[in-house]
């Protein structure tokens, strides 16, 4: 994994504090500021990182990630500099024009740390494919694109911060700002995060809206259509052994077919065992149809036993997403064959998966009441992770912690009622876009990558896709039952019949199954072991009722709930966080 990672504040050309006390640095240092990354890791395929510098060092820092028109921003300046100085000068002299906007002009996926007029600039791309974090000190403020970096500094205290941890028990994952480890915080996509003697000042350079054009229906499809071929082509590194990771759905599907056979050397494709439901049916029809390779990975019991703790350190954040594992898996075993790989992630919160529907249909029906819920309550609990149970699950001490932070459903609150977005749908998925996007789907996908050493692309998370699908009427991606309407139409000579009509399902992990059978000891000896981290945030009888698929709830939820629980405990472990909560 390669590391970059800045500081500003007291003496950064001493600093205290080394980062790193072995592997080979690369640091720039000036003024206040200093910036560093690891050169002992070659950059994924077609991905440039590293330092740059301006050659009058007025500018400085470190990059990575990928600027798509990069050659053609750069033509005019002169040939005989490097790679790292065009770069340098690219974003100097975008910054003097754009200030704090200056990266709404990149399309690419990165994440920037920049030294410029005496401030330290952190920037994340506009959907937020590459993380970015920052931890504030008692001297100054230190940015890395990997939370552990930060987490493994002297001076972060690894004190858990209560309130995340309830978002993550809500949603499964972290979606705001805040993070589970107090003093760190992550920028959120679009944002450029601007730090100097003052403090930090986040600024949101690319907020996306729906200024609906009026378009017909055909006119959308082809739209759409070109811009997939677009959002497929600059992602394809030439020369590079290339796969596709393969679930038999639209999304994965239709990225294979606008890849094609002659870019695509095999597909790669999950399965949990004959006995359980799964969607081999469709990935080989799709692997059949393009003419390429299939590779099924079956994951059993004791791969994802043995697999967990591992999986935690290389996300490096919590994440209660069943398939978390499975994708640690597969990804060390696609990474023996390609270099670069593509997936289907994206379509769901740019094109409109069906959660829409029901929080949509409580949405029309909500005056009449449903139980009294908030549209905040009512999309927590559409995550299906027991957000509703946790009163009867926390402790005492740490509910007494959270009360004095906003709560989960506060901090949703301002992303339903944005102005910007004029449709309750798009509301949604700006929601799903900004949120599970950024902090769970694409940060998953790239850590896991960055462990094997491979480039992963996601092509239906592309800016220009997701600034057109909110540009066009909202009847083109829900129309009456059917979703994603105007994707299907884009794709539906390209892709068969048989997966653009069949319903979607989700890639369905048998943890229901695994936790009352194969991994039901392995779950208790973890989450009842007396030295467990999870006793100070989670109530032992709850639990106990939990693991033995008691309590309240739908009983098929009780895997997820086990799994999300077990997830947080080895992260815990893993990063030797300290729950002690304080009075």
């Amino acid at each position: 994994m390669n590391i970059i990672q800045a500081y500003f504040g007291n003496d950064p050309q001493n600093p205290k504090h080394p980062w790193k006390d072995n592997g080979r640095l690369q640091v720039m240092a000036q003024g206040q500021a200093l910036v560093a990354t690891e050169t002992n890791h070659t950059p994924a395929a077609g991905e440039q990182h590293g330092l740059f510098c301006s050659p009058d060092e007025s500018c400085f820092g470190v990059f990575s990630g990928k600027i798509f028109a990069f050659q053609s921003l750069t033509a005019d300046l002169p040939g005989e500099l490097t790679s790292g100085q065009k770069l340098a000068m690219l974003l100097q002299n975008l910054f003097n024009r754009d200030g704090a906007d200056f990266a709404n002009a990149l399309d690419g996926f990165f994440s920037i740390l920049m030294v410029v007029g005496g401030k330290l600039i952190a920037v994340r791309d506009a959907i937020g494919e590459r993380p970015l974090y920052l931890l504030q000190t008692p001297t100054g403020v230190l940015a890395a694109n990997r939370m552990s970096a930060l987490i493994n500094h002297p001076d972060c205290t690894r004190h858990i911060n209560p309130a995340a941890i309830v978002d993550y028990l809500s949603c499964g994952f972290v979606p705001f700002a805040r993070t589970p480890v107090k003093n760190i915080s992550k920028l959120p996509p679009g944002a450029a995060a601007v730090i100097d003697d003052h403090g930090i000042k986040i600024h949101t350079y690319h907020p996306f809206n729906d200024t609906i054009q009026t378009v017909d229906e055909p006119q959308c499809i082809e739209v759409i259509r070109s811009a997939l071929h677009q959002a497929v082509d600059k992602r394809y590194e030439p020369g590079q052994k290339t796969a596709l990771l393969l679930s038999g759905g639209l999304d994965s599907s239709l990225v294979g077919a606008l890849l094609g056979r002659d870019r695509l050397a095999c597909c790669y494709s999950l399965n949990f065992g004959d006995q359980y439901r799964h969607e081999l049916e469709f990935s080989g029809l799709m692997a059949k149809h393009l003419g390429v390779p299939a590779r099924v990975i079956t994951i059993t019991p004791a791969m994802v036993k043995e697999k967990f703790e591992q999986t935690a350190r290389i996300l490096d954040e919590p994440i209660g997403d069943p398939l978390t594992v499975p994708n640690i898996i597969i990804a060390e075993q696609v990474a023996q064959e390609a270099h670069v790989v593509f997936n289907g992630e994206g379509g769901d919160p740019v094109f409109g998966g069906p959660k829409n529907q029901p929080i949509i249909a409580f949405e029309a029906y909500s005056r009449s009441g449903s139980k009294g819920l908030s549209r905040e309550q009512m999309y927590l609990r559409s995550y299906n992770k027991g957000h509703e149970f946790l009163p009867q699950m926390l402790t005492q001490e740490l509910q007494q912690q959270v009360e004095r932070q906003l709560s989960t459903a506060q901090l949703l609150q301002p992303y339903f009622n944005e102005d910007v977005m004029q449709a309750y749908l798009h509301r949604l998925l700006n929601i799903n876009l900004r949120l599970k996007g950024a902090a769970q789907i694409l940060p998953k996908v790239y850590k896991a990558a960055c462990a094997y050493g491979f480039a992963i692309r996601s092509p239906l998370f592309d800016r220009q896709l997701a600034e057109l699908a909110f540009s066009m009427p909202p009847a083109m991606k829900l129309k009456g039952p059917t979703e994603k309407y105007v994707l299907k139409q884009a794709v539906a000579d390209i892709v068969p019949a048989e997966i653009i009509n069949r319903p979607k399902s989700g890639m369905l992990v048998p943890v229901h199954y695994w936790f009352r059978k194969e991994l039901k000891a392995f779950a208790k000896e973890i989450l009842l072991d007396r030295d467990a981290k999870i006793h100070t945030l989670i109530r032992r009888q709850p639990l106990e009722e939990l693991l033995s698929f008691k309590g309240g709830g739908i009983k098929p939820y009780h895997g997820d709930r086990i799994w999300l629980l077990l997830s947080l405990e080895f992260w815990l472990r893993t990063h030797k966080l300290s729950c002690v909560l304080s009075a």
